[in-house]
């Protein structure tokens, strides 16, 4: 079995976790996040890719799980089913402004596009700073700056001032290389107590996988539900997650196994 660990604001120290989660089958309810938890980062959100395995295993535990498997991930929708195509799961896209349940229905969170001139604006900064890339998702938008780290400070200051002064109803959330803005009181956490509301997740006891501080949300939720989480990568920062994974590599393997399990 891969390998997991208790994480902590320090080092972890590594120890395996169960064979099967608790409630593993019919009492379980698995999210996963993607870039750098199942998928390893790219140096654009355009450059990854998903291993046939994995997707074979996420397939097989989605059916053992009698459906309760989704994604919370900060991509788009559309995007979502191109990296797990021909799946197409429960997912909360966008933080979960857009929510899609079982069997495809889609569910508005309540967020329209972003303020077409702050998006202008992102793109003028963007424009003006090589090494930058701004992603365009709609209701959010993403500044990363994987290929400039040393501009972080400054990618944060301008775009939290941009937010405030051109659409004070978004926020900024920070993660791992990426600056993002979106609308304030949607989060990966409220996305995972809609989709626990409804079959095939009621009743079931929630496990988050997540990496990013976005994740934090969504496992902070499953705690208060019952469930539990598992930080992927060696994150030192304090967290509510129970496990933690060393790479998105682990949580592969980890998914594989679990899908072989008897």
């Amino acid at each position: 079995m891969a390998r997991l660990s208790a994480a902590t604001s320090e080092t972890p120290v590594r120890a395996s976790p169960p064979a099967r989660p608790t409630g593993y089958p019919d009492g379980l309810a698995l999210f996963l996040d993607l870039d750098g938890t199942v998928l390893d980062l790219a140096a654009t959100p355009g450059a990854v890719s998903l291993p046939a395995e994995t997707r074979a295993a996420i397939a097989v535990l989605s059916e053992r799980l009698g459906g309760a498997l989704a994604v919370i991930t900060g991509r788009e929708l559309a995007d979502v089913d191109r990296i797990l195509a021909p799946l197409r799961l429960p997912a909360a896209a966008l933080h979960g402004a857009e929510l899609r349940r079982r069997g495809g229905g889609r569910a508005a969170a309540g967020a329209g596009d972003l303020p077409q001139r702050l998006t202008a604006a992102l793109g003028a900064f963007v424009d003006q700073r090589p090494g930058l890339t701004l992603e365009d998702k709609g209701a959010s938008a993403a500044v990363h700056f994987r290929a400039s780290p040393e501009r972080e400070g400054e990618v944060r200051d301008h775009v939290g001032d941009l937010v405030e002064k051109l659409a004070p109803e978004h926020e900024l959330q920070p993660g791992k290389m990426v600056v993002e803005v979106r609308p304030r009181g949607i989060d990966k956490g409220a996305a995972l107590r809609a989709l626990m509301e409804q079959p095939p997740f009621a009743g079931r006891t929630p496990l988050v996988c997540g990496d990013d501080l976005t994740d934090e949300f969504a496992f902070e939720a499953a705690a208060a539900l019952g469930g539990a989480a598992i930080l992927v990568g060696e994150v030192a920062r304090p967290s509510v997650a129970a496990y933690a994974a060393p790479d998105p590599a682990a949580m592969r393997a980890w998914l594989a196994e679990l899908a072989a399990a008897d």
